[in-house]
């Protein structure tokens, strides 16, 4: 086991100690008065180790309280320490750091530095750091060097580490020689755990019960919707009499229709005949006016084509004139574009050459406090001209970039215009060669227009009429089509009367009847399905709570076994300590139980005990961590005067006591 022991301890010029030397036993009693520094000498030996005091704070004042003419003095904490047999100096010194500034005689307060010792050897503060760590882990120092240290952390932390030194039990070691348990273990597949198996029966459980509850209410919604009860078997020999009484009444219906069909079908195919007929006589008496009606009239097919073709050529050479307006102002537009961006261009090229000159330069007062005018420490001065010089270059290259990016796409730009622009050239020499073109064609039209006209004479009218009942007569297919539809015509028969409304009425009563008793009918399939619904819930109804009874027996299994488990841990733990127990385990409101961490001293949580409890406990506390971590070192006890009998251990004693009549510090 690794011991450290404190054999001296000597304070300068820190908090309210000015001058201060002591040196430890086995068992120290530093006796004082309220105010006289017993609390310092803790704070010193911690802050000497680990830069906090003993409420783990590392801002605090280290400077002398009592007579501030001292503070430009070294504030010095030197620790004499035995680590295995072998002595080992450890020596801190904080210091205030005063500098003239130039120009000035008065040397001024500039910050603070704290130098480093190690057997007398000077050191940088990692170094120093490191090989303390090497001596002790921080948080295993403090655990077994104030006896408050475990109760002031969070339960969770605490939790861990006395699992850690007592150690947890396997789910397996619990079940081990128990033929339930074991089956249970079986059950855990996939990396499963007890708890989050547990987990899973208490949502089955609970989704089963509410799903179990929801059943009754289900079945009194389902019988609610279940339909009016009949005597079905009679409503349907009812149906099948009025359905023979139906067939008979059609079937009279029918007979009366055959004569009236007959004649209907014959008139229907002389009609359509007729109509076909007229038709075809229609067709040829439009055909014939239009053979009259073009021999009064002259050809002026050419002269209308002409015509045509001329206001065509019109419309093409105005749109070609309209599009190279057109294209000539883009051209005029681009060109302007062009002479902008070759400004921008130039404007860039100024910007990096202005950006590239830039040089930095460092005012004297750049570097001094802002708050005090304090100038910085030389290694902080080059530090911050490095870091400026970094910067300064940093920016200017992204600016540099930036403006030669910002330069690359005006020239993409000032490309693509000059691309479109020769595009646009090309456009309106085409449609100048276009517009000549266009204008030698209309020329043309019209002269050709001009000669058309001139072949046109007087035309000699003629009596229309006459020439197309003329040509109506020497049609030998139309007349022969005008007496075949006289002769269908004639077939046309007037159509009887056929007297079955009364016939149809009943028929139609039939019906309403009949469709009533298939209305009623259905009631028989909405009923047995109704039934069947309200079976099958009663059934699952049953299923349900014989499943809800296996999964709970297994869920009350599941608990006796983590309450088993719980007991064997806390019982576990607890062996580990004289007078010290710990509750590992809470009850819930569910029943159930959570992890916790509390320390009991007689059955009375820690923070409830008073202070002798408390320090005895303490000490308990950490001989079994020493143990666990195979290390003792010195045990801090302030308040010591509220404890007569303190509890033994291996541990090096130190106990700070009030004592009223001891004005300065007394070490006995």
């Amino acid at each position: 086991m690794k011991t450290i022991e404190i054999k001296g301890l000597v304070i300068n010029n820190f908090k309210g100690i000015k001058n201060l030397s002591v040196n430890f036993k086995k068992n120290t009693d530093v006796f004082g008065a309220n105010g006289t520094g017993k609390s310092t000498i803790y704070d010193a030996f911690l802050w000497l180790l680990f830069n906090k005091n003993a409420e783990e704070k590392k801002d605090f004042s280290i400077k002398n309280t009592i007579d501030t003419t001292l503070n430009r003095q070294d504030h010095e904490v030197e620790g004499l320490f035995v680590i295995n047999g072998d002595p080992v100096a450890l020596k801190k010194v904080y210091k205030e750091k005063w500098q003239k500034k130039k120009g000035s005689e008065v040397a001024e307060y500039t910050g603070n530095e704290t130098v480093y010792f190690w057997n007398e050897v000077p050191m940088q503060q990692k170094e120093f750091q490191g090989k303390v760590s090497n001596i002790m882990d921080e948080v295993i120092f403090k655990l077994i060097t104030n006896p408050f240290a475990l109760n002031l952390m969070k339960w969770q932390d605490r939790r861990g580490i006395i699992t850690q030194m007592a150690g947890e039990f396997t789910d397996e070691q619990i079940a081990a020689g128990n033929p339930e348990y074991e089956k249970l273990l079986a059950n855990l597949t996939q990396d499963k755990t007890m708890s989050e198996y547990l987990k899973q029966i208490k949502a089955s459980v609970d989704k089963q019960k509410k799903e179990l509850k929801e059943i009754p209410t289900r079945i009194d919604e389902i019988s609610k919707t279940k339909p009016q009860g009949f005597d079905f078997q009679n409503l349907k020999n009812l149906l099948t009499a009025k359905q023979n009484l139906l067939n008979n009444k059609e079937e009279l219906i029918s007979n009366k229709s055959e004569a009236l069909n007959a004649v209907l079908e014959s008139n229907e195919t002389a009609k359509r005949t007729a109509s076909n007929l007229k038709s075809e006589i229609s067709q040829i008496e439009t055909e014939t006016r239009s053979k009259a009606n073009n021999s009064n009239k002259v050809d002026t097919s050419v002269l209308t084509g002409l015509e045509s073709s001329l206001t065509a050529k019109k419309g093409e050479l105005s749109t070609a004139n309209s599009a190279l307006v057109t294209v000539n102002g883009l051209i005029t537009s681009k060109k302007s574009d062009i002479e902008a961006l070759e400004i921008k261009m130039k404007a860039k090229r100024a910007d990096w050459t202005t950006e590239n000159a830039k040089e930095l330069t460092f005012e004297e007062d750049s570097f001094c406090c802002p708050t005090c005018q304090r100038a910085f420490e030389e290694s902080d001065i080059e530090s911050k001209k490095s870091e400026m010089i970094t910067k300064f270059q940093n920016d200017k290259a992204i600016n540099l970039a930036e403006i030669n990016r910002q330069g690359g796409l005006l020239k993409t730009e000032k490309e693509n215009l000059e691309s479109e622009l020769e595009t646009l050239k090309t456009r309106s020499s085409n449609g100048e060669i276009l517009i000549t073109n266009l204008k030698s064609e209309v020329e043309t039209i019209e002269t050709n227009l001009a000669a058309e006209k001139a072949k046109t004479n007087d035309v000699v009218p003629v009596d229309i009429e006459e020439v197309y009942n003329n040509l109506l007569l020497e049609n030998t297919v139309y007349t022969d089509k005008r007496t075949e539809l006289q002769n269908v015509e004639a077939k046309i028969q007037e159509e009887p009367k056929v007297d079955d409304a009364q016939l149809k009425e009943e028929k139609r009563v039939l019906l309403e009847e009949m469709e009533e008793i298939k209305v009623n009918l259905r009631n028989e399939e909405q009923i047995k399905a109704v039934d069947d619904r309200i079976n099958q819930l009663k059934e699952k109804e049953t299923e349900l709570a014989q499943e809800i009874a296996n999964v709970e027996k297994t869920q009350f299994l599941i608990e006796q076994f983590e309450k088993d488990k719980m007991s064997a841990i806390e019982a576990n733990v607890n062996s580990k300590f004289r007078i010290v127990k710990f509750k590992m385990f809470e009850d819930q409101v569910n029943g159930g139980e959570s992890p916790a961490c509390e320390i009991l001293v007689n059955g009375v949580p820690f923070s409830d005990t008073n202070t002798a409890s408390r320090i005895n406990a303490g000490i308990d506390i950490i001989s079994t961590l020493s143990k666990f971590y195979q290390v003792s070192a010195p045990i801090f006890i302030d308040g010591a005067e509220s404890i007569h009998d303190i509890l033994s251990t291996d541990s090096q004693l130190i106990r700070l006591v009030v004592s009223k009549s001891d004005k300065s510090l007394r070490v006995a």
